[in-house]
């Protein structure tokens, strides 16, 4: 199928820290065969919540050592400035919210327009406006139980992306009244985006950067694509497929990240904005895109669409592909990614709550 372009924003949303004009130079000639030999080299650390392995591979281990430490210094810079768990320059918007236009650093200013073409791209099933309602839900807290019903409602009033004015001239924010920002669903894409974009500058050529199921693959694994496995959410053991990728990005999300269960239900951490409380469209989504913050931002949208509106969605835009799993474990694919997710991939056996 030919993907058309549906929104005149969303060739620039793809462009964003993507690998367009960025090709590895032809590798230098060496006389020496055996100063050539590349090594793989990876480092762990924890950022934004989760876990990140960036993985490097190259001739110059003291390189790639410090190329990696530059990542991870990048990626915990962004967290600095977009997390909403402690202070920072997006708490304070936050805090500003209903007191007319707040000057912020230019780099939030740009994402918060971003998600604002986001909202309007997937019909409001993304919005960073959702934190209004999903701080009522304790996903990180004990005992646990449900928000009230009408706190929910209440909190509803604020969730708008649509409402948020962003000024491009002076790189100022305006939030009504009661209304809160969460960057959860873009900035950790984001920041993948951004570690790359380090791991290149110091000429790095093949390399994953992994953050808790966002990834930004460049180049290859000594000469071959990198092999990505996409697992079910329900039975990890069980891959449902294994991708080969080379330049692009696959994030994964999925109600098995932050949930708790209450008297056989679940609930997670993935919020349906029209509703407040947390989505019943996938358990879980897999989107292929040219870069991770465009890619992070429509997982997301996919858990709250559904396989079926979700897959119309990914049909229409060009360059991404998706691989959905439905609330009945069953498996959708998008067309470009049909021949690489085996028929019969969720083990036809209904998965369970």
């Amino acid at each position: 199928m030919i993907k058309t372009r549906i929104l005149s924003g969303t060739v620039a949303l793809l462009s964003l820290a993507g690998f367009s004009g960025c090709r590895p130079a032809p590798e230098p000639a060496n006389s020496d065969p055996a100063e050539s030999i590349p090594v793989l080299r990876s480092r762990q650390d924890g950022v934004m919540g989760t876990r990140l392995k960036i993985t490097v591979i190259g001739d110059d281990p003291a390189l790639l050592d410090r190329a990696m430490a530059a990542a991870v210094g990048e990626i915990k810079r962004v967290e600095d400035l977009m997390t909403d768990w402690r202070a920072s320059d997006l708490t304070s918007l936050n805090e500003s919210a209903g007191q007319g236009p707040r000057a912020v650093p230019r780099e939030l200013a740009a994402i918060i327009s971003r998600g604002i073409e986001l909202h309007r791209l997937t019909s409001g099933t993304f919005d960073i406006t959702f934190a209004a309602a999903g701080k009522l839900w304790g996903f990180k807290t004990a005992p646990k139980s449900l928000p009230d019903p009408e706190k929910i409602k209440t909190a509803l009033r604020h969730v708008n992306a649509g409402a948020v004015k962003v000024s491009a001239a002076d790189n100022t924010v305006e939030l009504p009244a009661g209304m809160k920002l969460g960057l959860g669903g873009i900035a950790k894409g984001y920041g993948v985006d951004r570690a790359m974009k380090i791991l290149m500058d110091h000429g790095i050529r093949n390399a994953l950067v992994d953050a808790g199921g966002d990834m930004k693959i460049l180049g290859q694994k000594f000469g071959a694509p990198w092999e990505i496995a996409i697992k079910h959410p329900r039975r990890k053991e069980k891959a449902l497929a294994a991708l080969n990728l080379t330049n692009t990005c696959l994030v994964t999300s999925g109600d098995y990240e932050r949930f708790f269960e209450l008297e056989g239900k679940r609930y997670h951490h993935i919020i349906d904005p029209r509703t407040g409380y947390p989505a019943r469209g996938c358990m879980s989504a897999s989107v292929v895109a040219p870069n991770a913050e465009y890619a992070d931002a429509l997982a997301t949208s996919m858990c709250v669409l559904g396989p079926e509106k979700g897959l119309e969605l990914i049909e229409r835009l060009p360059k991404i592909e998706a691989v959905l799993v439905g609330m009945d474990g069953k498996v959708h694919v998008s067309s470009g990614l049909r021949g690489q997710v085996p028929a019969g991939a969720d083990g036809n056996e209904p998965a369970s709550e």
